[in-house]
């Protein structure tokens, strides 16, 4: 009896979450790092940090300041736990799916540079920038050339055959635009 074949681990999607903190925490430490500065070069407080703390000291916690900013911080904190916890993009795609038990997966780096590969190969394309979403391969081709019209078609083409020979699971088409440069 063989073990059931586990699906491809979604990640999660935590970096939105991490930056918003990071950049909390970082504006906090500096604030604070000047603060404690002044304080040691001077031997006082600033003056306007010294009245928003006396401001501060005078608000109850029953005041409308509080609660309103109370309740701004629980909603961003109940976004940043949500955004941490949606499933975000796997990062491997799988190839060549077939009747055989097992798992053939690539990056998404590796699949977009394999298709990059492929668009390049096309007669009058400079260069091609190539991203993998969920359901699609973007592809931005660089041409040189004045009739872009023939490039395009060529390069979808290139794209589809790509993706046809590697059949990666969930994507199904390309979208290819092009862009002239000198």
């Amino acid at each position: 009896m063989r073990a059931p074949i586990q699906k491809l681990i979604r990640r999660p999607s935590r970096s939105v979450p991490s930056v918003i903190l990071a950049l909390l925490l970082l504006t906090a430490g500096g604030l604070g790092a000047w603060l404690l500065g002044h304080r040691i070069v001077n031997g006082t407080w600033p003056d306007r940090a010294a009245s928003t703390l006396d401001a501060v000291e005078s608000t109850t916690l029953g005041s409308a300041a509080v609660l309103t900013t109370a309740g701004i911080a629980a909603v961003c904190g109940l976004v940043m736990i949500l955004t941490a916890l949606w499933p975000g993009v796997p990062e491997r795609v799988e190839i060549l799916p077939d009747a055989v038990p097992g798992q053939t997966a690539v990056t998404r780096r590796d699949l977009s540079g394999l298709v990059r590969t492929q668009v390049e190969q096309v007669d009058g394309v400079h260069s091609a920038t190539v991203r993998v979403r969920r359901s699609r391969v973007d592809v931005v081709v660089l041409s040189v050339l004045d009739d872009l019209t023939p490039v395009r078609e060529a390069a979808r083409k290139k794209a589809d055959e790509a993706l046809q020979a590697l059949k990666p699971e969930g994507i199904a088409r390309s979208r290819v635009r092009i862009r002239h440069t000198s």
